[in-house]
């Protein structure tokens, strides 16, 4: 990667890292999953609406690409936010943001089959294999330590949104290459809105004057930072170094996430992290890592005449 994609990486992982711990303090302060999805999702669609409006934007695309970019939300958005939302009603952020990591271990079987720019690899699958086993080394034994049915559950809803995401990411690299990335961010956001809205007003019912401040302002980040500015990112990144590369952020994203959920929700934190670090680190580089070039062949020079 280059030295811009790297800074984009950087950033993007500390956005969606935050988003564990403003997850947690919108359900704290009065918010169910899905009004807070819903809150989140529609802050972020009209930041960008504003964004695309400002930019000229004045067109949508084609039915067949609106329908595409519907499905994206729905398995991109509507159903990974509501159920890691869910999920940490019953784990720890931290834990919410490790096994958010295991998105690149379906990504790289989704992308194989799916993208003929993106094969499974052997230095690939080590660079994921490293990743999941720092991944295992911070879970674990928390995972043996707290076993209960919630927990389970909850671990379980946030596997299934990682499945999602990784789906996600390859739907959009096959089929939306075309699309600006500001206006499909827009809509992407848009349609999951309203694939959410309805189950949020017909079965939480939420009173919004009983949320706290704080749950509104963690509403809020997560719209406009952690969906909208982050997407901006995460296309940009999908486009310049593809799905299985861009979704290795995930790996990175439990740092920012246990950090966080330390200081703030004084939620534990373990030796094993530095450990991690370094598997986590590695995972990254091998899986972002371009094989080498053959070098050009010497182009004979034109005689003169």
């Amino acid at each position: 990667m280059t030295r811009r994609n790297y800074l984009l990486f950087i950033v993007l992982s500390a956005i969606w890292g935050s988003s564990f711990l403003f997850i947690k303090l919108g359900l704290l302060g009065g918010f169910g999953p899905l009004t807070l999805v819903s809150v989140r999702l529609l802050s972020g669609a009209l930041v960008m609406w504003l964004l695309a409006l400002r930019r000229g934007w004045r067109k949508l695309p084609g039915r067949r690409t609106l329908l595409t970019i519907a499905l994206l939300a729905f398995i991109n958005n509507a159903i990974p936010f509501t159920f890691i939302s869910w999920g940490e009603l019953h784990i720890d952020s931290g834990t919410a943001a490790i096994l958010n990591s295991t998105v690149p271990l379906f990504t790289v079987l989704l992308a194989h089959l799916a993208l003929a720019d993106e094969p499974f690899t052997l230095r690939r699958g080590l660079g994921v294999g490293f990743g999941f086993v720092g991944v295992l080394v911070l879970f674990a034994p928390d995972a043996i330590l707290a076993f209960n049915r919630d927990r389970v559950l909850g671990q379980l809803a946030v596997v299934l949104a990682s499945a999602g995401y990784a789906a996600g990411s390859v739907l959009a690299r096959k089929y939306l290459q075309n699309v600006s990335i500001l206006l499909l961010t827009a809509l992407q956001l848009s349609f999951a809105f309203l694939w959410i809205v309805g189950l949020a007003l017909g079965i939480e019912q939420t009173s919004l004057a009983s949320v706290s401040n704080l749950a509104w302002f963690s509403a809020l980040w997560l719209g406009v930072l952690g969906s909208g500015i982050a997407y901006l990112l995460f296309f940009q990144l999908l486009r310049s170094i593809g799905a299985t590369s861009t979704t290795m952020v995930t790996y990175v994203i439990p740092l920012f996430a246990l950090f966080l959920g330390a200081v703030f929700l004084s939620e534990s934190l373990h030796w094993q992290m530095l450990i991690a670090l370094g598997l986590i680190y590695a995972g990254v580089r091998l899986v972002n890592k371009r094989p080498p070039q053959a070098p050009a062949p010497m182009q004979k020079q034109p005689q003169s005449v």
